[in-house]
């Protein structure tokens, strides 16, 4: 199977790195009230979900149209992540003294060590007295991201045990449901939300996530019987979405999120991720022709909430101007990082 080059997944993740942009901004800055009805509609196009559904998709036929190579596999996905992801760190840790807000060397070593390694979730109690409280709670995600690149081969092997589609969507189909049984045992097992510190680990490992992946891995392994329904669809499958968060959500009262484990909200996130697809493929040359392949994606979403913990704590809440100033340091930041760091290690990849 082929995925044709000329797609707008560029101008997608920089969609959904604007909506968690926007969302936190709007939260620390005190202005969700003045944004209500923004953030009511950013609320049902949430970007974490996108970004794991998309990453289930292309990383999987990466993975899958190099034969398995796992070494360049993981180099190649270590490139992509790590290099920015370092720089952000030491641009954190900088912050962190500039402020004041180090705290004993122990707990910034192990802070520092954790963001550089695949504990981003993780931050020393007393770092936790800068900002809003954590020097970039954000990078939570890339914690899951990192484990999906762990598992994804895995679940690839298994799936591909057999040729036959029907097998195929059949084991995606068992480890979908495994994956909400395990999600749900998780939150409502009494041993574990009794214990902070399990509740605290769990809830950031891809245990949790694994059904938004394994969404874009099933459009993956039905691509070719898909597309057709796909390409140049958007608006109809955004008409779709409207439609079903308007009828199960506002009117029958269903489901809340697209992160809950209820039949409501994955059949929301379901068409969530379809429609996000469909978007890859419609108006093709869209993502071009505004960006002009510059992904500054990652860095809007890694940079900005060291930006946001700057600002509050210079005393800049309460304005919707913060959250454009926010926006335009961010894009600034990202930029720099894309043509100084990203673009130029990504040209070392296998």
């Amino acid at each position: 199977m082929t995925i044709s080059r000329k797609n707008n997944f560029d101008l997608i993740r920089l969609i959904a790195a604007f909506q968690v942009l926007i969302w936190h901004g709007a939260v620390h800055f005190d202005v969700s009230e003045k944004l209500y009805d923004i953030l009511v509609v950013l609320y049902h196009f949430p970007g974490v979900p996108i970004f794991f559904t998309i990453s289930g998709f292309l990383i999987s036929f990466s993975l899958e149209r190099n034969k398995f190579q796992l070494k360049q596999y993981f180099k190649n996905r270590s490139l992509r992540i790590f290099p920015a992801l370092w720089v952000c760190t030491m641009l954190t840790a900088l912050l962190l003294f500039v402020f004041d807000k180090i705290g004993s060397a122990k707990d910034f070593i192990t802070w520092f060590v954790a963001q550089i390694t695949f504990f981003q979730f993780y931050a020393s109690e007393s770092l936790k007295t800068w900002g809003i409280g954590h020097p970039n709670g954000s990078l939570w995600s890339i914690a899951v991201e990192l484990q999906f690149y762990l598992v994804l081969p895995l679940v690839l092997y298994v799936i591909n045990l057999s040729t036959k589609k029907w097998v195929i969507n059949l084991l995606l189909l068992i480890i979908f449901l495994l994956s909400i049984l395990v999600k749900h045992l998780i939150h409502t097992n009494p041993f574990i939300l009794q214990n902070e510190l399990y509740v605290k680990l769990l809830n950031n490992t891809v245990l949790i996530y694994l059904h938004f992946f394994l969404t874009g891995i099933a459009i993956y392994k039905n691509f070719d019987l898909l597309l057709p329904f796909l390409k140049e669809k958007v608006i109809v499958w955004l008409a779709i979405y409207l439609i079903y968060i308007l009828v199960f959500k506002f009117w029958l009262k269903l489901y809340d999120s697209n992160y809950e484990i209820s039949i409501w909200g994955i059949v929301a996130n379901t068409i969530l991720s379809l429609l996000t697809l469909s978007f890859a493929f419609s108006f093709t040359d869209l993502s071009q022709k505004l960006l002009h392949e510059n992904d500054i994606s990652y860095g809007i979403y890694i940079y900005h909430m060291p930006i946001v913990n700057t600002m509050v704590s210079l005393g800049y809440k309460g304005s919707i101007w913060n959250l454009l100033v926010l926006a335009v340091l961010t894009s600034i930041l990202a930029y720099l990082s894309w043509k100084l760091i990203e673009q130029r290690i990504l040209k070392m990849k296998m």
